[in-house]
């Protein structure tokens, strides 16, 4: 959950309500950070402490050994059973519940390996193995190890792994290379194309326009990001890279178990972190790297950071990565209106022009000074940056941006007056709450020494006592003000990380694909993109370091971002001419929404009125695109004819007929309709495809009755149809449903969406398993032009695609 728990919620809002009139007017008025910061913590009660930390009694994170002993029991059934998929998870856990040193953690270790070999898993197998001996597996038990470890490297074979080893590394020299050869320009991204250039604008802000001409289905921006925290919860599909065994169906574990907590990646044998039963990781670096960098300070307290949510959580991490000096070099050099930027040396900043310039800088209007410009129309009549274009924020004396440093997340824009008050008040009192808990606790990580300083000076104290004589340090204002200011920030500019995730039927030969989110996470350089409601750039998500090689050019790498971080990448979907502007959907399509919907959902979130060429010709049109998105259209029951809304209900077009449908009755009708798809869908994953199938006809023609061919209604019911012939064997049938359904879609969603790309693929492996090589071979092209634009070359689908077009080549 990105906001707080409910409890903690309710907490917050009613000693908000309990101020005075005079306390909350002053709060309200406050536009200034360290103002708003330094009065809230005037109103702050230390029993709000012990109030978070109750909570965090349900969000537990300790170390249980009964727990995992009882974890790696569930697995040794599992296991018996023969369903090593589960058993891998409940190993998994117990391995997390385990102490370091214990044998229980040894013997977790030592069965999650037997289940991951037997799922072909055997290089996740070997890390497990050594894991395992690392923790004190028993003598009299270490040959079964040593045996699984030899039959392991046989299956793999070494002089191969060594040889795709000697390749990436060949592969990093090369694009090292290119990338020394670009040359560095003004207005420059280093996480984007050659071809993307930055500029600032009054009424836009800072944004990437092409400085060429860039055809459909470029890569414009690969950039890391900067911090990013796991959502718990969720069930997103794991899949290993070895064919024989799908770990699909996972539905009992959550996001949190099978992916690691700091680059993201998908794991299957995920190495706990040794304080903790939540936090795991893919690798010891970067089990390392997450203790060295915020892990030790997150650590103790856990529950309390789930219970105050994935925002506050995600804004203290970014405080934290940063670092005690790297924030009091950007409150001490803050910018003025004039032409002057800022430069790094050596990892820090310093100032070019330092007229008027203390050493420690006024912290009042060190906050408010700086530009931040990151969304359409945010920062219009507010912007107290000069608009000489050589003064860009976030860019160094040559204008090149500074995507991968802490300062361009600090220029991203906190929307001080755009908030409501008990949001605030909210985030306030949640990040002191938490930055106390943090000192109580310790220690800080080792880019914050002067807080594990006080902390050691006051370890002797009681708690009372601490915090009478320890208050709020400078260096604790400072770190809770950062956090605040990212809190505030992360609402506009925080990106949903998501997968594809496969659905279906575990051994089906044709699969559907949908998005789940598993983290948020910050990108400062695709921060700088504007919205549109009908985009020209699709973005996606990247996790795999075996497969971490920009398609067209190195990503370049900082001290504060780890080598294994998650990497967004943007395409084009349309061709983009020179001087045209980039942009990017926050969630709300054409599409998908209607006009009224979109624009109260960018008002309300990005405090925008969203004016994209979308919404004005939606608006020159007088709400017919909009009437259509909010409503594909229905039919007479008695005629056929298109059925027209009315303040009662729907009249029929045809005046010889006169028929009326009351909005309760249409309503009745969809609910049937869509409990029938549910149960349909219910007995699919059952392996139940004959009473599907059944159910989906009869649901059919009753959709027919009233619902165009193209309502996506219909569209679903002819997916599901069709995913039901498929499973019998039955693909002519299956084609002939799907092609319904890609009809839906397409009207639905354009021409050039990725989800008709995703039906289209699932059209040309119908083709293919019917043995109908003509069709197959007109269908995937279409399939892999459309996924291209939206898809890694790397993507499942297009690999696929591309096996199944030199295998029809072939057979003809």
């Amino acid at each position: 959950m990105d906001l707080p728990c409910p409890e903690w919620y309710d907490h917050i809002k009613n000693t908000w309500n309990q101020l005075s009139d005079d306390k909350k007017k002053t709060f309200s008025n406050l536009s200034d950070l360290d103002d708003l910061f330094a009065f809230g913590l005037s109103l702050f009660d230390h029993k709000d402490v012990h109030v978070l930390s109750g909570l965090s009694t349900g969000f537990q994170v300790q170390k249980i050994a009964q727990s995992a002993e009882r974890f790696r029991e569930q697995g040794n059934a599992c296991f018996k059973a023969k369903d090593y998929r589960a058993a891998v998870f409940h190993y998994s856990k117990g391995a997390c519940h385990a102490a370091k040193g214990r044998e229980e953690l040894s013997l977790c270790l030592a069965n999650h390996s037997a289940a991951l070999f037997h799922l072909c898993l055997y290089q996740e197998c070997l890390q497990d193995i050594s894991w395992a001996m690392d923790q004190g597996y028993p003598i009299h038990l270490q040959q079964k190890l040593l045996n699984r470890r030899a039959q392991c490297l046989n299956r793999l074979g070494k002089k191969k792994q060594g040889k795709e080893d000697g390749i990436h590394s060949r592969i990093k020299i090369i694009n090292a290379e290119h990338q020394q050869q670009l040359p560095q320009r003004y207005g420059s991204v280093p996480s984007a194309s050659p071809a993307v250039t930055l500029q600032f604008s009054p009424n836009k802000g800072r944004h990437l326009l092409a400085a060429e001409d860039i055809a459909a289905g470029e890569v414009v921006l690969e950039e890391k990001a900067f911090s990013c925290v796991l959502i718990p919860g969720g069930a997103p599909v794991a899949r290993p890279e070895n064919d024989k065994s799908k770990m699909l169906g996972m539905g009992a574990f959550n996001t949190e178990e099978q992916h690691c907590h700091s680059c993201l990646r998908q794991t299957f044998n995920p190495l706990p972190c040794q304080g903790c039963s939540y936090a795991r990781y893919c690798s010891e670096q970067c089990r390392q790297e997450a203790w060295a960098g915020y892990h030790c300070s997150e650590c103790p307290v856990g529950g309390e950071l789930r219970a105050a949510g994935v925002l506050a959580h995600l804004a203290l991490r970014v405080a934290l990565k940063a670092g005690l000096e790297e924030i009091k070099n950007v409150r001490r050099d803050r910018v003025r209106q004039t032409n002057r930027v800022l430069y790094p040396t050596k990892g820090n900043w310093k100032s070019i022009k330092s007229e008027g310039n203390d050493d420690e800088g006024n912290l009042s209007d060190e906050f408010s000074s700086v530009l931040d410009v990151s969304q359409q129309g945010k920062e219009t009549g507010r912007d107290t940056e000069s608009q000489n274009s050589t003064s860009i924020q976030g860019c160094d004396t040559s204008g090149c941006y500074l995507g991968d440093s802490y300062i361009s997340v600090h220029h991203l824009l906190p929307h001080m007056s755009e908030h409501e008050s008990g949001l605030r008040f909210l985030c306030m009192v949640t990040i002191a709450t938490l930055c106390l808990r943090f000192q109580e606790m310790g220690p800080f990580p080792e880019l914050w020494k002067g807080l594990n300083q006080m902390s050691d000076n006051n370890s002797g104290q009681s708690q009372a006592q601490e915090e009478d004589s320890r208050g709020w340090s400078p260096e604790l204002t400072m770190l809770g003000t950062a956090a605040l200011r990212h809190m505030l920030q992360l609402r506009c500019n925080a990106q949903a990380v998501t997968i594809l995730k496969e659905k279906g039927l575990l051994d089906s030969t044709v699969q559907s694909i949908q998005e789940v989110r598993i983290a948020t996470a910050i990108f400062p350089t695709l921060s700088l993109l504007n919205h549109s409601c009908s985009p020209n750039t699709s973005v996606t998500f990247r996790t795999d370091p075996a497969s971490d090689q920009s398609e067209t050019f190195l990503v370049p790498r900082s001290s504060t971002i780890t080598s294994t971080a998650v990497t967004v990448t943007v395409r084009t979907t349309l061709a983009v001419k020179a001087g045209q502007e980039l942009l990017h959907c926050y969630g709300p399509h054409c599409s998908r929404m209607p006009l009224k919907d979109r624009q109260r959902l960018l008002q309300d979130q990005y405090f925008f009125l969203c004016r994209c060429t979308a919404c004005c010709l939606e608006l020159e049109s007088e709400g017919k695109a909009e009437s259509k998105a909010a409503s594909p259209g229905f039919l007479c029951v008695q005629c056929g004819s298109t059925l027209q809304c009315g303040d009662d209900g729907f009249l029929c077009s045809s005046t010889s007929c006169g028929f009326q449908l009351s909005k309760a009755d249409l309503s009745r009708r969809l609910q049937d309709l869509q409990g029938h798809l549910d149960q349909a869908k219910w007995l699919l994953d059952r392996s139940r495809p004959a009473e599907a199938l059944r159910r989906l006809q009869a649901a059919t023609s009753q959709a027919s009755q009233f619902l165009p061919e193209t309502h996506p209604v219909r569209g679903e019911l002819a997916d599901a149809s069709a995913r039901a012939y498929a499973t019998m064997g039955s693909w002519g049938q299956a084609a002939v449903q799907l092609r319904c359904s890609v009809a839906a879609v397409r009207a639905q969603y354009g021409e050039d969406s990725v989800e008709l790309g995703h039906q289209l693929f699932k059209l040309a492996q119908l083709h293919f398993n019917g043995r109908e090589p003509q069709l197959a071979l007109e269908v995937i092209p279409k399939a892999r032009h459309l996924l291209s634009l939206h898809c890694s070359s790397r993507c499942e689908e297009l690999m696929e695609l591309q096996a199944m077009e030199d295998c029809l080549w072939g057979a003809l």
